[in-house]
């Protein structure tokens, strides 16, 4: 989601903060539509009374209301996304753990053909 100077200002006046984003975590969070583009620069937004980084859905009701405007209904609730957070360091770290459930690839000098 690209946000324009007026949203990150509202998002600041909001209690957001927002940090530069990693090659790693752009990979990680994207599709869990937590990174946020500010002058085309990855970024994740964190509250200061929160410890996880807010998603598209908890962000949007923020901006709203800062700015006066009704909050719509959240598409994710606080207790949903810190579900999402823990779900997404389970995953990461089982894809990590040793290579389990990885390929082998044996390199040698390749056989001939058998029977023969």
């Amino acid at each position: 989601m690209d946000l324009s100077p007026d949203q990150v200002r509202a998002a600041r006046a909001a209690g957001c903060t927002f940090l530069p984003a990693t090659d790693d975590q752009v990979a990680r969070l994207t599709m869990q539509r937590r990174i946020f583009r500010i002058d085309g620069v990855a970024h994740l937004a964190q509250r200061a009374d929160s410890g996880f980084y807010e998603t598209h859905g908890t962000l949007t009701p923020l901006l709203g209301a800062a700015v006066g405007e009704p909050a719509p209904v959240p598409a994710e609730t606080l207790q949903e996304a810190e579900a999402a957070d823990a779900s997404a360091t389970l995953a990461l770290a089982a894809e990590s753990r040793g290579g389990r459930g990885a390929q082998v690839i044996r390199r040698g000098r390749p056989r001939g053909p058998r029977g023969g």
